[in-house]
């Protein structure tokens, strides 16, 4: 069975609290020992301080020791030197630097939500009352459900993820960034390429458009510098989108209606289409912002990698 879904990653940034207040502001749930997590599953994202904003650590789960050891055979192949103990397999990328892990997990099942009601051209099946959407109020996300990190080698990264760790591949657009599954998600890590190692976006789940849209427009409300990209749709993945600024630097997508790949010959003959440049933003929805290509404390990440070195 080998990888079946993302359990989460591991973040530095110099302000911790700083930004444990805005997950708070998000509604994510905080057990007050720097975790984070939605409405589903444990501590999803788990913030740390550190003295430049980091990626440290991801997470995915495995269906079983025998596909840790599978793993760990591949990655030794590979000159690599990955470390498995006690249900866990970690290894470090040498490019991006950072810990790759794997461990064993019980598989995910989503808890299903109502189908919302919509009212269609020729199709009134809402009659005489208002759109449920326009009721709820702001809500905490799901679940984490990807990132996209910056590595300095783009390939190298994502064959050590793909060949190495088991992960699949959705979408291929490098050099300008590439789409990798362990779940049925169409993407649960995405891959550009970056001078330095980063942390470019991370995203939790809502249950449709309207959850989106009411969560976010709270917190650019109460704060309108956090507004970065959005509303949109993706032509990649196809999921509604909104981005909004973190205090540490990266950006927080909440996002709906992402792809779901549960067969993998079907997604290669049917669902897979050819993309494109012109692909590479949305399918509709604003320009995409230069600070998202890059990011405005790109020299003081380099100048803290190079202190590092």
């Amino acid at each position: 069975m080998g990888l079946h879904r993302l359990l989460g990653m591991r973040i530095g940034v110099p302000d911790a609290a700083g930004l444990g207040a805005f997950y708070d502001e998000v509604g994510l749930t905080n057990d007050q020992h720097g975790g984070f997590s939605g409405t589903e599953g444990g501590a999803q994202v788990q913030v740390e301080e550190y003295p430049f904003r980091r990626l440290l650590e991801i997470t995915a789960g495995a269906a079983s020791e025998a596909d840790l050891d599978a793993t760990a055979e591949r990655l030794t192949a590979r000159g690599l030197t990955p470390r498995l103990a006690e249900g866990t397999l970690s290894v470090v990328d040498p490019v991006s630097q950072i810990t790759l892990r794997v461990q064993v997990a019980e598989p995910f099942t989503q808890a299903a939500i109502d189908t919302p009601v919509d009212n269609r051209p020729g199709v009134a099946v809402r009659r005489n009352r208002r759109a449920p959407g326009v009721f709820p109020a702001p809500r905490p996300p799901r679940r984490f459900g990807h990132l996209v990190l910056g590595t300095p080698d783009l390939a190298a990264t994502r064959d050590l993820l793909v060949e190495g760790l088991g992960f699949k591949v959705s979408d291929d657009m490098a050099p300008i960034i590439s789409f990798l599954r362990c779940s049925t998600d169409h993407h649960n890590i995405g891959i550009v390429e970056s001078p330095v190692p980063l942390l470019q976006h991370y995203s939790w789940e809502c249950d449709d458009v309207d959850h989106v849209g009411h969560s976010a427009t709270a917190l650019v409300r109460a704060n309108p510098e956090r507004h970065s990209w959005g509303f949109g749709r993706h032509f990649v993945g196809s999921n509604f989108y909104w981005y909004l600024r973190d205090p540490a630097g990266s950006f927080l997508e909440l996002y709906s209606d992402m792809d779901v790949i549960d067969d993998d010959e079907a997604w290669e003959q049917e669902g897979r289409t050819v993309v494109g440049f012109e692909h590479v933003a949305n399918s509709w929805g604003p320009d995409i912002p230069l600070e998202f290509i890059v990011p405005p404390d790109l020299e003081t990440l380099q100048a803290a990698w190079a202190a590092k070195d």
